[in-house]
């Protein structure tokens, strides 16, 4: 079951927050994770982003965001290319959480020329 804080299930909370990352993916691994129920396997998005800081993410597919699609996403992302990553969710590194990715697209390239 969800853990539980304050009556509220952190998985359904962790949807009102979000964000969009421009980041340069370095590492797309797969990650088990087991517990006394089930073992899954998650998709794993390493990231540098344009500051230099580094950021990870999972990719995994979500009913309340009728995402479907993760392997399709991360089959998409290439090594080395930068992207604008559009998650849902919180990184909470004492409960190995991880925002979730819901999109990606190559990242726009805007060149401000004020001349």
């Amino acid at each position: 079951g969800a853990t539980l804080i304050g009556g509220a299930g952190v998985d359904g909370i962790s949807h009102i927050s979000r964000g969009t990352y421009t980041a340069t993916v370095t590492e797309k691994p797969i990650k088990r994770k087991s517990s006394a129920e089930s073992v899954k396997d998650v998709y794993m998005v390493f990231t540098k982003l344009e500051d230099g800081k580094v950021r990870v993410f999972e990719n995994q597919d979500s009913w309340l965001e009728l995402k479907w699609n993760s392997s399709d996403i991360q089959a998409q992302m290439e090594i080395g290319k930068k992207y604008d990553i559009k998650v849902y969710g919180w990184r909470w590194p004492l409960f190995s959480r991880y925002e979730n990715v819901l999109s990606v697209k190559p990242a726009s390239s805007v060149i401000n020329d004020n001349r």
